[in-house]
Formats: C-alpha cells, sequence, structure tokens
C-alpha cells in the first residue's frame, strides 16, 4: 500500500510536469493489472524512484518510442529517438528476417516486427529489449528446425519482454523443440501464441529472477513421446526461476504432457483456461518440486482421453516440504470416469477454499482443508451454462458467504486475457466466475 501510493504521486508529479510534451509514453504496469500511461518527454525526467533512497534502475521501466514510429533515414536497420534504439523487421527489408534483428541487437533495443511469415529461427543475447509485433501478429515459423538445436527463438538475454507474436514449427533432434527456449533471466510474454510445436516454452534450470506470462495462448505443442521413447512435451515447462507469474491464458489441446509444469521457487497461477480440449494430456497443473504456490481463479477441464487422471498434482518429485499450497476460487471439471482433483504429496497441508468442482474423483489426496468447496456429479447440478458460469438459479450463487479470503479481482476472459469479476449478489459465488 505504501509502495502504491508512492506511485500514484509520481504518476501525479510526472503527468503535470508531462502536459503537452507528449513525445513518448512511459507505461507503469502493477502487478494487480492496473496500468499507468504516462505522456512525457524523455528529457524531462530525471529518475524515477519510490521513496528518497530507492532507485528503480537495471532497465526495469523504459521510455519506449510507439509502435511504428518512422525510421531514421539514415540508417535502413534502426531508428534512434532518444535511448532507445528500434530495429524493424519487415518482409520488404529492411530487416527482411527477426534473426537479422537478433544479430544486431544491442542492450537496450526494440525490435518492431511487421504482420507476415517468416521462415526462421533465432538466437536473441542482448538484454533490456522488447520484441513485439506491430500492425498485426507476425508468425515465426521454424519449418521443423530450432536455432542451436533448441527452438524457434532462443533467449539468452536478461529482462526482455516479448509481445504480439505468434511462434511455431520447432522440431529437433531431441524431440523438445520449443517456442521459446529461455536461458537468461527475467523474460516476459505478453499477448503471444506458442504452438505446434514439439515444446511451448521451455525454461532452462539455471534461468534466473521471473517468468511472466499473460494474456498467451499455447496449444498442440508436444511429440508422439511413445513412439520416440521421449519425455512428453508440455504447453509451459519451468524447470528454473525464482517465480512463475501465469495470468489470462489460454492453455488447451495437451499432447501427452502438462499443461503447465514448474520447478519454480513461487508460482502464482490465476484467472487462465486450462483444458485437454480435443487433445489427451497428463496434469493439467503440475508443480514438480514443491514451493509457494497459489491457484487461483482459474477454469481447469479435464478430458475424457487424459492420460494422466490428476487435474493439479503439487510435489511429486520433492522440492520443499514445508511449502504450501492454495487452490481457491477456482472451477475444476473432470471430464473423465475417474480421478483426482488436487493430489498433495507433501505433509503441509493444502487449502482448498471456494473451489467449485465438477465430476467424478476424490477431492484431495494428502493432507489438506477445504472451506466453502462445492462438488457436483456434472455442470447441469452445479447450474453452470454454456460459458462455464453460474446461471440464475444455481447453488454456487452466493455460496461463498462468510469466506475469509477475498476472490482474485480477475476472471478469464476469452479467447485470452482478463476481465474484473466483479460480484453481483449478496456474497460471492464459488468457483471462477460470478454468475450472470
Amino acid at each position: 500500500m505504501r509502495r502504491t501510493r508512492h506511485l500514484l504521486l509520481l504518476v501525479g508529479l510526472l503527468t503535470a510536469a508531462a502536459a503537452n510534451l507528449a513525445v513518448a509514453d512511459m507505461v507503469v504496469e502493477l502487478r494487480d493489472g492496473r496500468r499507468f500511461v504516462l505522456p512525457v518527454e524523455r528529457d524531462q525526467v530525471e529518475r524515477i524512484r519510490f521513496t528518497a533512497d530507492r532507485e528503480l534502475s537495471q532497465g526495469r521501466i523504459r521510455l519506449l518510442p510507439p509502435a511504428g514510429e518512422t525510421a531514421d533515414a539514415g540508417d535502413l536497420s534502426a531508428s534512434a529517438t532518444g535511448a532507445v534504439r528500434v530495429l524493424r523487421v519487415s518482409p520488404t527489408g529492411p530487416l527482411r528476417l527477426p534473426s537479422e534483428a537478433a544479430a544486431r541487437a544491442r542492450d537496450g533495443d526494440v525490435v518492431e516486427i511487421a504482420p507476415g511469415r517468416y521462415r526462421d529461427v533465432a538466437v536473441w543475447r542482448a538484454s533490456d529489449l522488447v520484441i513485439r509485433g506491430v500492425g498485426g501478429r507476425p508468425v515465426v515459423d521454424a519449418g521443423g528446425r530450432g536455432a542451436e538445436g533448441k527452438a524457434v527463438w532462443v533467449v539468452k538475454g536478461a529482462r526482455v519482454r516479448i509481445e504480439r507474436v505468434e511462434l511455431t514449427g520447432a522440431r529437433v533432434a531431441d524431440r523438445n523443440g520449443a517456442g521459446i527456449r529461455a536461458e537468461g533471466a527475467d523474460l516476459e510474454l505478453v499477448d503471444v501464441v506458442i504452438r505446434d510445436n514439439e515444446m511451448g516454452i521451455l525454461v532452462a534450470a539455471d534461468f534466473r529472477g521471473t517468468v511472466t506470462i499473460r494474456n498467451a495462448a499455447f496449444y498442440r505443442n508436444g511429440t508422439d513421446h511413445e513412439r520416440y521413447g521421449v519425455p512428453p512435451g508440455h504447453q509451459i515447462y519451468v524447470s528454473g526461476g525464482d517465480r512463475l507469474v501465469l495470468e489470462g491464458s489460454y492453455i488447451h489441446t495437451l499432447v501427452g504432457g502438462h499443461g503447465v509444469k514448474s520447478r519454480a521457487r513461487a508460482n502464482l497461477i490465476r484467472c487462465n483456461r486450462i483444458e485437454d480440449g480435443a487433445g489427451a494430456g497428463s496434469y493439467l497443473i503440475d508443480i514438480a518440486e514443491a514451493a509457494p504456490t497459489r491457484i487461483q481463479g482459474n477454469l481447469l477441464i479435464q478430458g475424457r482421453r487424459a492420460e494422466n487422471r490428476t487435474l493439479i498434482a503439487f510435489g511429486a518429485e520433492g522440492g520443499d516440504p514445508r511449502a504450501t499450497l492454495l487452490v481457491a476460487w477456482n472451477t475444476l471439471i473432470n471430464e473423465a470416469s475417474d480421478g483426482v482433483f488436487v493430489a498433495n504429496h507433501t505433509p503441509t497441508p493444502a487449502r482448498l477454499v471456494a473451489d467449485l468442482l465438477v465430476g467424478r474423483g476424490r477431492i484431495l489426496t494428502g493432507p489438506g482443508t477445504r472451506e466453502a468447496v462445492l462438488t457436483f456429479p456434472n455442470r447441469e447440478a452445479a447450474g453452470l451454462g454454456d460459458d462455464v458460469r453460474p446461471l440464475v438459479g444455481s447453488p454456487v450463487v452466493d455460496a461463498a458467504a462468510g469466506v475469509g479470503l477475498p476472490p482474485p479481482p480477475c476472471r478469464f476472459a476469452p479467447p485470452r486475457g482478463t476481465a474484473p469479476r466483479g460480484r453481483r449478489g449478496r456474497a460471492p459465488d464459488v468457483g471462477a466466475f460470478e454468475g450472470g
């Protein structure tokens, strides 16, 4: 709260100072979803800080030029705007492939990719880098290859943000060709689509910092693991790092592997839709090595063809036995004939709060507590509509009265993204959605 007050004060001061000086936008994004866009001239900003003694540094807040700003005619590959250099990729040039931009990129650059289909793979080594599609979503198709035998894009830099791109077609000798192989630190994916690779995103074990994924789509990533005798491909596999933040994303059509598998040291999985769909996957969420984890406001749907009948698994491969698991305000649907909604493999009790469970199976294996958790044999009995939201008169409406833990501020909004959850009745509804 104290930090938020300082930030609001900063917003007011900068906005006043920047009146009529709108050359570029500084965007401040908070973890609770609020977003401040400040029209401010670069030369007017001396420093950015929360308190008198704590400055923000290391490129975490930067002033970026508007998307598609006109290139400097004196430089075919880039335009200099203040301290930010922009590299532009287009089917007509000056740079015709993302890999050409990757080879030239320096720390702090912005790479803009115009719509089109690029047969290409690339290794991104620069840090404090922004890579974004402009004017539409470009498709980067590896065409059965992988940069360094790993992925469509291998990201080695720190503090890299990737926006509005589609990555597909990775195939490598190890059968784990990913849309993205993350080997650096602090990677952020926003509004990306990663599909039809052997792995969605694969985060290296020595990755540092936070992996943040928002408003993304992952689907049909996987391989015929039985045919080739290799581990199955996952849509998201975070095998290292300090924290995974996954929000507003649609993960579906699993191919043998997990929807989300994480070994990060902390996890926040909030307001997503994760389902087998027409595929046949394993766990929808696998926190393989137990770590502090919050799974809140998600819609999870296990299909009839699922290879493993557990929706959420926690600590199946070790980790911190004292780590806490909170599963709250989710709608979990099991379309298989049997299963387990939450499997806790640690001695520390899991906490289930205001979850809606639909279908057959055990609610919880391993130690745990339950508060306002409702179970129903099918969607009709739960009073759910075609959009899985409670209908008028559903038994889940207002059923979370007295629950001490508030619902998350967001809900999943198709096709991907989030919207405010809100509240319509005298009390919150159980599950991931408010009735309508």
